[in-house]
């Protein structure tokens, strides 16, 4: 059995934010890679994806793979201009995301890179781009099975579970709570069983942990996760670990610290067993 490696190479939200007081937690913006045996899932395509690019063409890592786009937002494609395995002849990578507000995922995409906004466009680069619209059905990347759920983000979202030989992992952001953004109700409850029940038994959870109690008040309807409902969420669909993600570009290290602490303490309140965390850039977890 192949170990499932997941490394965390951004972990922040909306906009890049380096500087000193982020050195701990990083700056770059959403981009996580899980490595199986030969299989590599790219889950989004924010600054993170630059130093990932150049890891993975320095270290021989295979010449394809998967990149997997929850939505077409700057912070989840700004990186991929600038990921280097794209312009190798020899690559091939295959981009999964759903259609977009009027228009299909791939023309977004491309878009990004028009001559209006960066200098080389999609089409320029060397390697074989394959992509792909996801519609709710599960799919197969390689040898491991890819279900995706609508997430509640302004826009066209979807999180995604990767299922590798008896191991599971759930990438959910950007989400927000349905409960808290429309109020109790019958409706906003099952929308909220249906994530939980997407999440259910996972070994790793990574997922929107943007707002405290106070910010979201001024944000509710943003797309984004208090971090204690981030916790709450874990608990109930009973994943064996949670990274707190998709830190606010504000969130220094020690904030971040202090909001661990205090998940640290939902949880040992609570009667189940749950490792919780904030994710970190260059943190590695094996599975």
């Amino acid at each position: 059995m192949s170990e499932v490696r997941v490394e965390f190479w951004g972990t922040r939200g909306s906009i890049p934010s380096p500087g000193p007081k982020t050195l701990r937690y990083g700056g770059n913006t959403s981009c996580v890679c899980i490595r199986w045996g030969d299989q590599v899932y790219i889950c989004d395509a924010g600054t993170g994806i630059r130093p990932l690019g150049f890891h993975l063409a320095n270290s021989g890592a295979p010449t394809s793979g998967h990149v997997f786009i929850g939505h077409t937002h700057w912070d989840h494609i700004q990186g991929f201009p600038f990921f280097f395995p794209a312009y190798l002849p020899q690559n091939k990578w295959a981009i999964h995301s759903a259609k977009g507000v009027g228009d299909s995922f791939e023309a977004i995409f491309r878009r990004q890179m028009g001559i209006n906004y960066f200098p080389v466009e999609v089409g320029d680069m060397a390697a074989t781009l394959d992509f792909s619209q996801v519609d709710g059905r599960p799919f197969n990347a390689g040898p491991g099975k890819v279900s995706t759920i609508y997430t509640n983000h302004p826009g066209i979202c979807v999180g995604y579970r990767f299922d590798m030989d008896g191991r599971s992992v759930v990438y959910l952001t950007d989400h927000e709570t349905h409960w808290t953004h429309m109020g109790r109700s019958e409706y906003s409850e099952r929308l909220d069983r249906e994530v939980a029940d997407f999440c259910r038994g996972a070994d790793l959870l990574i997922c929107d942990s943007q707002y405290t109690d106070a910010e979201y008040e001024k944000k509710r309807g943003w797309g984004h996760s208090r971090w204690r409902d981030t916790v709450a969420l874990a608990l109930d669909a009973e994943v064996k670990r949670l990274s707190l993600f998709h830190h606010d570009p504000e969130r220094s290290d020690d904030m971040i610290d202090a909001i661990t602490a205090e998940a640290s303490d939902l949880v040992g309140k609570s009667a189940k067993s749950l490792l919780v965390a904030s994710a970190r850039e260059g943190e590695n977890i094996i599975l």
